[in-house]
């Protein structure tokens, strides 16, 4: 079934996966606004993920990550943070006003993306949840397998799953 003009479009899966550099690609392909979770957690509370992992906790994370998620609505290309479909209740919402696609990413593919981001110098300050990538899929995978789709983006370009992504929402497979 074609995406709903009205219905959003959001991507999951882990760092690494190429959520956000996708989205921005989708969002150029169906004519869509983009909007991060992750970018909406730092308005809300005026300061960077890792800030707020820092100094309040990821439970306080994820309630922003939560209240974020709750205010999506409308034709959008979301890109949701790692964990924001892990959620229960978030994910029940976000299954029911968007089609959900999840971008599989293996372990040794993340972990070359993740490293080119940046130095070595800089560490993965950014990423807080970086160090448990792997004890970390094992937890959320049976979760993302309930998004309607599921691309697999190893050894493929961003413009590459952008139309994948695309076809399978528009009903092309």
């Amino acid at each position: 079934m074609p995406l709903g003009s009205a219905e959003a479009l959001a991507l999951t899966g882990m760092m690494g996966a190429g959520k956000s550099t996708v989205a921005r690609a989708v969002g150029l392909l169906l004519r869509r606004k983009v909007v991060s979770t992750d970018a909406l957690v730092e308005a809300r509370a005026g300061k960077p993920v890792a800030r707020i992992f820092a100094e309040e906790g990821e439970s306080a994370f994820r309630a922003l990550e939560r209240e974020a998620v709750d205010a999506l609505a409308g034709p959008l290309v979301v890109d949701l943070g790692g964990g924001a479909f892990c959620d229960p209740e978030g994910a029940l919402r976000l299954l029911a006003v968007a089609r959900v696609v999840f971008l599989d990413v293996s372990a040794a593919e993340a972990a070359r993306r993740l490293g080119a981001e940046r130095p070595a110098s800089e560490g993965m300050e950014s990423r807080p949840l970086a160090p448990r990538w792997e004890a970390l899929l094992v937890r959320r995978l049976p979760m993302y397998l309930r998004a309607h789709h599921r691309v697999e983006v190893d050894a493929l370009a961003p413009g590459a799953v952008a139309r994948r992504v695309v076809g399978l929402v528009e009903g092309a497979t």
